[in-house]
């Protein structure tokens, strides 16, 4: 890791990493788009998906030295949005 000489030059990397994973969660949002194009309503939740999401990061989380509590905070928060994200796209396809 960096050698850093101040709380400025950490939140400058901070700030950097946060475009970066904005991004990521971008590019997620899109690839959901496409999937709930697949989907039926009642698909939109699946329990064995996010279980077998959570249970794979608990893993690599563990692997990485992070906090699984962090990790699975996340994860679950991050799910909960694009479920509901994707129930507005399910209406909004089958409005039409």
């Amino acid at each position: 890791m960096k050698k850093f000489n101040s709380i400025e030059e950490i939140r400058d990397e901070i700030d950097k990493i946060d475009l970066k994973i904005l991004e990521l969660i971008s590019d997620r949002k899109d690839l959901v788009t496409e999937v709930v194009k697949l989907k039926k309503r009642d698909q939109i939740i699946d329990k064995k998906r996010i279980d077998f999401i959570l249970e794979k990061l608990s893993s690599e989380a563990k692997k990485k030295g992070l906090p699984e509590s962090l990790v699975q905070g996340l994860w679950n928060h991050m799910i909960k949005g694009f479920i509901m994200y994707e129930e507005q796209i399910f209406d909004e396809i089958n409005r039409k």
